[in-house]
């Protein structure tokens, strides 16, 4: 079965007023969803990183990334320990091309900086690795430096109303 990607929920980050973190905050606070955000002394830009800083194990981290498809942008959150496997997306939404946004795109459609993307983004279709919902508790980026995101997974794929597949590769963690 594909899955279509449409551009109907694009939009780019609007709100100059307000920070990507209190844009996070409210559309949490509005859902009802139980989460925690957590403040480090360091910037912590890749699932690496919050391992090293104790946050948990690196299945626990969930990087988003911010993907160019000829349908539009998609938001796509993965496990820590695993890498985005192309093929798989392409396969699975019957598309042609994907690939990374640029730096520039990641922050004219989030209002982050890459490495600091909130998991959960208005206006962005989002799609979740089915790995992470294994997890009880997952670690992402809350839009700003030095600010993690503790959530439930499921609370993520339920606000954003991601579609939930495969589409990543186990990483070979003993070269890193």
């Amino acid at each position: 079965m594909n899955a279509s990607v449409s551009n109907e929920k694009h939009t780019q980050f609007q709100d100059n007023t307000s920070t990507p973190l209190s844009q996070l905050k409210m559309c949490l606070d509005a859902a009802g969803i139980t989460y925690t955000i957590l403040v480090q002394a360091q910037n912590i830009s890749s699932a690496q990183d919050g391992t090293q800083a104790g946050l948990g194990t690196l299945s626990a981290m969930a990087p988003t990334f911010v993907l160019q498809t000829e349908a539009g942008f998609l938001a796509a959150i993965i496990r820590g320990d695993t890498r985005l496997s192309y093929k798989k997306i392409k396969r699975r939404l019957g598309l042609k091309n994907v690939s990374l946004a640029t730096p520039e795109q990641v922050k004219h459609l989030t209002g982050s900086e890459v490495g600091q993307v909130a998991l959960v983004n208005q206006g962005l279709n989002t799609i979740v690795d089915e790995r992470v919902t294994e997890m009880k508790t997952i670690y992402g980026g809350s839009g700003e430096s030095n600010h993690t995101l503790q959530i439930n997974p499921q609370d993520v794929v339920t606000l954003t109303q991601a579609q939930v597949f495969d589409f990543t590769e186990l990483k070979d963690i003993t070269r890193l």
